[in-house]
């Protein structure tokens, strides 16, 4: 008699699936467990029932799930979590304030450098040749332009 091999990874064979075969437990135990099996998987895959709105509050929730186990938050209290989120938050908020306040501006210096490389007019003439007006430049900000400051 051959003696029982059990693994560690998994209970006994003889306990729950004595009378199938060992490749049959083997299957049923990688579509029970797998999360690449797809369809198998009824509690990721399905939710085809599910509207717009429920979808995109399920995308949030697991989004910021990766949010915290990539950075971490999973293992921290609460009040921890409140001080990380809020570094973070404050943090894209002005960054997301300074590109909405300076990149149009910088934007429009870089582009009417490019125009003058390009073609050897200032961007404020091309500007008017085109019917593009900015207020927001500074024409003494501007190298390149006659009333600036010359070295």
């Amino acid at each position: 008699m051959a003696p029982e091999v059990q693994s560690f990874y998994t209970t006994s064979a003889s306990t729950h699936t004595s009378s199938r075969a060992p490749a049959a437990a083997v299957d049923e135990l990688i579509s029970k467990y797998s999360s690449t099996m797809g369809p198998s998987n009824t509690s990721q895959a399905g939710a085809p029932h599910q509207n717009a709105i429920q979808r995109f509050f399920h995308r949030v929730r697991l989004e910021y799930y990766r949010y915290e186990v990539t950075f971490g938050l999973y293992v921290m209290t609460p009040g921890e979590k409140l001080v990380a989120n809020t570094f973070v938050f404050v943090f894209l908020s002005l960054l997301l304030w300074a590109l909405l306040l300076y990149f149009p501006t910088l934007l429009y210096q870089k582009l009417s450098r490019l125009v003058w490389l390009l073609t050897g007019h200032s961007g404020e003439e091309m500007g008017a040749v085109l019917g593009i007006l900015d207020t927001h430049i500074d024409p003494m900000s501007n190298p390149y332009s006659e009333n600036g400051l010359s070295s």
